[in-house]
């Protein structure tokens, strides 16, 4: 079977499980998936919750659950998710709203560490297969996981940075009753731009196009004029998708709080970042609340 065959044997799938949904949100919820190795909750751990029931809230009518997916590294190396404390894979940004309060609900932030580590697209003992796809199916089966156990998707947000985003992007594409918003860093996933060989140009631009034909999507995306990965002068397509409301940065100095100057892709872990968007984070989650807390 070709790299070809293989991808479009992948897609089908992929297609078919969309196609499922109904049937498998009317389904018992069944075991959990495997949440790999370092997924917990952040700083601020509802109440009910074990080892044994990760989703057990005692409460779930009155907290809204964040769910992180940190980023990748390149297609054929192990990613690392770290958190142990925040800041690591898991930027202050997202740890401190653990626990404050938004539109009547108590925040709950999980950190996500997909088992999937390294991908198999443009590698000769590859399968075709992304990592980015891999980690947006796990993010898609959890997501069903923690519906079916008993807590809304429209209380569910989606926040991840890099890869970690676009995975979110790609769920919110096939689904957008998966879960109530997304709220992604610096979406990338291909490598450089202006630097990718031919192959993961073809995949970035092809995912890209798949994301870009959504009707309508509720994001809140943060871009940064001097990303290497995707700069905002690439993510046009993603700034005119209904839905979307792009937040373009320069990563240099954010409201007067200057940056360190490096590596504007991971300006989500800075304290100009921290110090200037937390608010706007806020107010998008609850904007995006469709039933207020009683």
């Amino acid at each position: 079977m070709t790299r070809r065959e293989a991808w479009i044997r992948r897609e089908l799938a992929y297609a078919l499980t969309a196609a499922l949904i109904l049937i498998g949100f009317l389904a018992a919820p069944g075991p959990r998936p495997d949440l790999g190795v370092g997924s917990r909750f952040m700083g601020y751990v509802p109440p009910g919750i074990t080892r044994a029931e990760p989703f057990g809230f005692d409460d779930p009518d009155s907290h809204v659950l964040i769910v992180y997916l940190n980023g990748s590294k390149g297609e054929g190396k192990p990613d690392r998710c770290d958190t142990s404390r925040p800041g690591i894979n898991v930027p202050h940004t997202a740890t401190e709203l653990g626990g404050r309060m938004v539109g009547g609900y108590r925040l709950a932030v999980f950190a996500f560490c997909t088992r999937t580590k390294i991908g198999g697209f443009h590698r000769d003992e590859g399968d075709g297969v992304p990592k980015v796809v891999r980690r947006a199916d796990e993010l898609d089966l959890l997501l069903r996981h923690i519906a079916k156990s008993g807590f809304p998707p429209q209380r569910i947000f989606v926040m991840g940075q890099s890869a970690g985003g676009w995975a979110g992007l790609l769920v919110q594409r096939n689904n957008t009753e998966r879960f109530a918003g997304l709220i992604a860093f610096a979406p990338a996933f291909a490598g450089y731009h202006g630097r990718r060989v031919e192959a993961w140009q073809r995949e970035r631009d092809r995912q890209a196009d798949f994301i870009g034909q959504a009707e309508n999507l509720n994001a809140l995306i943060f871009g940064f004029d001097q990303d290497r990965f995707e700069p905002v002068r690439a993510m046009t397509w993603l700034r005119d998708i209904p839905g979307v409301t792009y937040v373009a940065l320069t990563g240099v100095t954010i409201d007067g709080i200057a940056c360190d100057g490096t590596d504007s892709h991971g300006t989500v872990f800075k304290d100009c970042f921290r110090l200037t968007q937390t608010r706007r984070i806020l107010d998008f989650i609850e904007s995006s609340l469709t039933v207020p807390a009683s």
